[in-house]
């Protein structure tokens, strides 16, 4: 007679989570980029060819010219070939598969995303969208009538609702900013918001590049000016992250959230969140935890049952980023900007 580990054993229940990019993709990408060797970011974003070749690995309909990027961005094949594996193996048998071992892939996962952010993995939550990370950090602090927080006419509309909802409930009074762009010049953004703060100011929040026109505000020096205040700043970088060169600590904010889903070119509903080490408990979670006002980064990922499939080739799409580099996808995307 079997016995239940024995039959487990032979179920062949072992599974190694497969590499994000297959052999033929890493190759191919791995070619393309030795033809390129010791050029600068300058000279690639110009080779037709080589961004040819980058079109290629995507399925975009030829009927269609897709202008819009900033709500979704189409995935290379490499990531919808990772999801739908990943997908695959969650229905083999879910309970295994999807709790016990691609749920097991999400600190390998955090560890991927906070290299290319540059930030410390445990200042970093995966998450389904820059909405849900920002409204976790907007209504997660610890606000009382009468504090001031400053924001633009110009920010998302989803962040915009969020802190009207605390200042219908709460009392809390919202600093209208009206942006007159573009602007070239970062003192104006920088006067703008400093001449709001008062001794009331406890938040600013900062869209980084503005989905509206394209605008690129210059965060780190509107942040150290309000540092120097005492006040906090939360960075909406929906638009910016994978998109331009730089690292979440070097724009100076405590609190940022991303949407996975553009320019990183992730699957979609794929976000995160990261918030400065030594704030993380000064943020309640939004969804229940048991230690919700608690350190670990970790109580802002009490979803419940989501996209495992999803969540884990967000992998992939960081492996195939990090394969072009971010320094030439944004002198790419600046070149046809220009042009």
């Amino acid at each position: 007679m079997s016995s239940r580990r024995h039959f487990l054993a032979q179920a062949g229940t072992a599974l190694a989570i497969p590499a994000f990019l297959n052999h033929a993709q890493a190759e191919g990408l791995e070619n393309a980029n030795r033809q390129l060797s010791g050029h600068t970011p300058q000279q690639v974003a110009t080779d037709e060819d080589y961004w040819a070749w980058i079109k290629n690995e995507y399925t975009v309909s030829p009927n269609l010219m897709n202008l819009n990027n900033g709500g979704v961005c189409p995935q290379p094949k490499a990531v919808q070939d990772a999801h739908i594996r990943f997908y695959e193996y969650c229905n083999e048998a879910p309970t295994y598969y999807m709790w016990r071992i691609l749920d097991q892939g999400r600190e390998a996962l955090r560890q991927k995303l906070a290299d290319l952010a540059g930030c410390e993995a445990d200042e970093l939550a995966i998450n389904r969208n820059a909405t849900e990370g920002l409204n976790t950090i907007i209504f997660g602090l610890d606000l009382k009538a009468g504090d001031e927080v400053i924001l633009t006419k110009q920010d998302y509309p989803n962040m915009i609702n969020a802190w009207k909802q605390r200042e219908k409930r709460e009392g809390i009074k919202l600093v209208w900013l009206n942006l007159e762009l573009p602007q070239e010049n970062d003192d104006y953004f920088v006067d703008k918001f400093v001449s709001a703060f008062t001794p009331r100011t406890k938040v600013v929040h900062i869209t980084h590049v503005i989905n509206w026109v394209g605008q690129t505000q210059p965060v780190r020096k509107i942040a150290d000016a309000a540092h120097k205040r005492g006040i906090e700043v939360i960075v909406d970088g929906s638009h910016s992250f994978a998109h331009l060169d730089y690292k979440i600590p070097e724009l100076g904010c405590d609190y940022y959230a991303t949407s996975l889903h553009k320019w990183l070119c992730a699957p979609f509903g794929s976000g995160m969140m990261y918030v400065k080490k030594d704030k993380i408990n000064k943020v309640w979670a939004l969804l229940s935890n048991n230690e919700p006002d608690g350190p670990d980064i970790r109580k802002f990922e009490s979803l419940g049952t989501r996209s495992f499939a999803s969540e884990m080739a967000i992998g992939t799409a960081v492996d195939f980023h990090n394969g072009i580099g971010t320094a030439r996808k944004f002198a790419r995307l600046h070149y046809l900007q220009r042009y």
